[in-house]
């Protein structure tokens, strides 16, 4: 994870000038989540559980408001070398959107991230309850991680192991612009990616999905905030065309 590539006005930050952001009155509605309590309780429990912080980033938009994160995992017992586990988390104090957590992959030829949208394994609005109720929230969802990554390997080698022709790219390629995970302007860049990838490991097995997905992350990488949705998209499309069903899922809350 060489750095994280931020637009929508965020910047990456310390965790000191993270933790302190001023954290907003509470109401009778909305109790705010602290940055420091979120990303501290979650750092914790993944010591708990025996998984090792590789790397850790933090990023922050709106005036600090709104705080994007991710770690770079190891997994006990993983032996994977060519692409690695990340978590991603957001949380905000202006109510743009509810406190979450969820699990996705980084590449490392390229930096290229990922997350499956049926991978998003919490969220839960700014309410007296859901601070009652974090803890435990954070020891299931981590607990749940190992799991979830050995389905992220699992979809990856079948990527890896499924040719396509250059008629079914580019109706992926379609079909990923009609549910929004690319933009028009993206799409030449796609193609481009697709015929000549910029990274030669990506050509040595042919024309493969493994190939396609990772021209589509390559196109889109820096979006950071709008970047979970946009890769679930895309898993998405190409499982429905593969045929690959994940072994497991996990419940939003």
């Amino acid at each position: 994870m060489n750095g994280l590539m931020l637009h929508c006005g965020g910047q990456l930050k310390s965790k000191e000038e993270v933790f302190a952001v001023p954290i907003p009155e509470a109401t009778s509605s909305y109790v705010p989540l602290p940055y420091e309590s979120f990303v501290t309780r979650i750092e914790k429990q993944l010591t708990v559980e025996g998984i090792v912080i590789k790397e850790e980033r933090l990023a922050l938009a709106k005036n600090g408001q709104r705080l994007f994160g991710l770690m770079q995992v190891q997994m006990p017992g993983s032996t994977v070398e060519d692409y690695g586990c990340v978590i991603g988390l957001r949380n905000s104090y202006d109510k743009s959107y509810s406190s979450g957590l969820c699990i996705g992959a980084t590449v490392f030829v390229c930096d290229n991230l990922s997350f499956k949208g049926s991978q998003v394994t919490f969220e839960r609005k700014h309410t007296p309850n859901m601070l009652r109720d974090l803890s435990w929230i954070i020891t299931q969802t981590v607990a749940t991680l190992p799991v979830q990554f050995a389905d992220q390997m699992r979809c990856f080698d079948a990527y890896r192991r499924t040719e396509i022709s250059d008629a079914q790219a580019h109706d992926l390629i379609i079909r990923c612009y009609d549910k929004g995970a690319v933009n028009v302007t993206d799409i030449p860049k796609l193609l481009k990616e697709w015929r000549e990838p910029r990274h030669p490991e990506f050509s040595q097995d042919g024309k493969t999905a493994w190939r396609l997905f990772n021209a589509a992350t390559e196109t889109i990488k820096g979006d950071l905030w709008r970047l979970p949705l946009r890769t679930g998209i895309i898993h998405d499309i190409l499982d429905q065309e593969l045929g690959f069903t994940s072994a497991s899922s996990v419940e939003k809350n």
